[in-house]
């Protein structure tokens, strides 16, 4: 006998032989599928809701990182200078001035420097220079004991600064020349360092304050004192007190020599004078320390009339270079301040040296002074004196002047009458 199992009322119930398979159990739904629509929505809800916050804080963060690192950026650049003027002063200290050790012997604090601005001693192709007082010991006195030490305390000073505007190859050269001077020891007819203060543009330089100024402005405002001579004032400016310049310079020039020092900008403009007429030579940025004879550079602000021929064509600068723009020194000197080759373009310079036309004698230029000159403008570098020569030649001649020294010149010498306008003879 055959049974037959009873067929399912409704289609929907399973049939007994239906395999049954176990529903398929979803963790994060549960096994309901018939839920899984709504379950899909509250997804995309909560990720919305987390990712929205996570999304505006990493936004945030993101422009607070850029605008940080702009703010840095802009303190680390140089700002450019604005056409109007600026509230408060160009060069008021920066203190937070990481640039310089705590513990550099030179370094002065700012509270003990009082600054004139009121006082401006003078200016050059970069920096300006104010009269100053230190309160205290200066710092130079540590590091010389011994030197001079009781005119180094509460003193007035000589501030050399940049102004705001510098560039980067100012403050390069700013920079070298402080750390020049820092090298060089003491020296009667060098301007001295004092101390510096450290500043977060550029630093502030510090040297001996020079009552008279500068040599070639002393020269020109007493002019007619040097004229007159001791018949007028025995305390006046006399030629004699010239010689003795000349053989003040050449020693400090000396000196730089020694100590392998190539000057590049020796000029009666960068030759200070103190209380009592010493002279000092200054302005060492375009100084260079070297071991070898020669020393090549191009570009930057050059002294264009007291520069050698072989400088002017090659960039070449030597010891005997120096001494050709010594001579031109002595010109200034001797000619109570006129300026060199006035009627010479500079483009016309070195055409004028290899011409073999030199600067005339000035008017109340001894005889053997002029002779030093022209043995300073050999167009060979090597046929002219070192400053051990000239330094001794001029000490020679300081033996054996007397207070009337070079007054019995005649105005016009060997009996010729000049244009005043030539400037240049052939040698």
């Amino acid at each position: 006998m055959k049974f037959r199992k009873n067929q399912p009322e409704n289609e929907d119930d399973d049939p007994w032989w239906k395999p049954t398979t176990p529903q398929y159990y979803d963790p994060y739904y549960g096994g309901d599928h018939k839920n899984n629509e709504r379950g899909g929505v509250n997804a995309v809800a909560l990720g919305l809701g987390l990712g929205i916050p996570l999304g505006v804080i990493a936004c945030a963060l993101a422009v607070f990182i850029f605008f940080w690192c702009r703010k840095r950026r802009r303190q680390n650049r140089n700002p450019f200078p604005v056409p109007f003027a600026k509230k408060g002063n160009d060069y008021e200290t920066q203190l937070d001035s990481p640039a310089y050790s705590i513990h550099d012997p030179w370094l002065l604090d700012r509270n003990n420097l009082e600054i004139n601005y009121s006082k401006k001693l003078g200016s050059g192709a970069f920096c300006n220079v104010f009269k100053g007082k230190i309160n205290g010991e200066a710092p130079v006195s540590t590091i010389h004991p011994g030197q001079r030490t009781q005119q180094l305390r509460d003193c007035p000073v000589a501030v050399k600064m940049l102004p705001s505007f510098a560039d980067d190859a100012a403050r390069s050269d700013f920079m070298q020349e402080i750390n020049f001077m820092k090298s060089l020891a003491y020296h009667p007819h060098l301007v001295s360092m004092l101390g510096f203060v450290a500043d977060r543009k550029s630093p502030y330089l510090l040297v001996e304050f020079c009552e008279h100024g500068d040599l070639l402005h002393m020269i020109r405002n007493r002019k007619q004192e040097i004229i007159d001579g001791p018949a007028v004032s025995l305390d006046g400016l006399k030629i004699k007190d010239l010689l003795m310049f000349s053989w003040q310079i050449s020693n400090g020039l000396e000196y730089l020599n020694n100590i392998g020092c190539i000057h590049r900008d020796i000029a009666a403009r960068n030759v200070l004078v103190d209380s009592s007429n010493t002279c000092k030579i200054g302005d060492f940025g375009l100084c260079r320390l070297t071991d070898s004879l020669l020393y090549t550079a191009r570009g930057g602000r050059l002294p264009l009339k007291w520069m050698a021929p072989e400088s002017l064509s090659s960039y070449e600068y030597s010891f005997k270079s120096d001494v050709w723009s010594y001579g031109v020194l002595l010109w200034e000197l001797f000619s109570l301040g006129e300026v060199p080759y006035a009627e010479v373009q500079t483009t016309e310079l070195l055409t004028t040296h290899r011409s073999g036309k030199r600067l005339l004698k000035p008017e109340y230029c001894p005889d053997e002074i002029y002779d030093v000159m022209r043995s300073c403008w050999q167009e060979l570098p090597d046929d002219r004196p070192a400053f051990q020569q000239t330094c001794s030649i001029l000490a020679q001649m300081l033996e054996k002047a007397t207070e009337n020294y070079g007054y019995l010149i005649p105005k016009h010498f060997n009996n010729q009458t000049r244009d005043p306008s030539e400037q240049c003879d052939n040698v």
